[in-house]
């Protein structure tokens, strides 16, 4: 009997503790009655206002898809795109080495990095990851305004700083 009673005010007290959490709090709430209501109503609407540079450089965080699609064999080269496009590029690396890719652009204003680079690995016929397997890194960079950028891509060890990196990769991008 005791132990059914324990349970059940431990029930209570977790029911009513969770009663009043709610994972947002809104800054601004638009209420459709004229009393001060401390719960959300869900039909209450949220206005967020934002400038359209904000939105420029977000990254859609997954399934980015790249206008322009490169990988090394880009090295050299020089590619066209328009304002607000996207360009991804993909290298080989193997991170389990200390090696990675660093990208730099060398105008900011014309060419932007989205976020970090992300790293695929190889497909494998087990179930189970190789470990210290090679796979992909790939970079995505959006055109923000006309002009010109170089992007420059080095595959180094990042705590090497006055080391020349083992391979670099550079890249010439005119948006138009």
């Amino acid at each position: 009997m005791f132990t059914k009673f324990t349970l059940t005010m431990i029930t209570i007290i977790m029911l009513t503790t969770m009663a009043g959490c709610r994972s947002t709090t809104p800054s601004t709430r638009s209420s459709n009655t004229g009393s001060d209501n401390s719960q959300i109503n869900p039909s209450d609407t949220y206005t967020e206002t934002t400038t359209a540079n904000e939105y420029q450089m977000l990254p859609i965080i997954s399934g980015k898809v790249a206008d322009l699609k490169l990988d090394a064999s880009a090295d050299g080269t020089t590619q066209q795109i328009k304002k607000g496009q996207v360009i991804s590029i993909t290298l080989e690396s193997n991170p389990s080495t200390g090696y990675s890719w660093f990208a730099t652009s060398s105008n900011l204003d014309v060419l932007a990095q989205m976020g970090e680079p992300e790293y695929q690995e190889l497909a494998s016929d087990s179930s189970t990851p190789i470990v210290g397997a090679a796979g992909t890194e790939t970079f995505f960079f959006q055109a923000a305004d006309t002009g010109t950028a170089t992007l420059t891509l080095d595959h180094k060890k990042g705590w090497e700083i006055t080391i020349a990196p083992v391979k670099a990769i550079t890249i010439t991008v005119e948006v138009k």
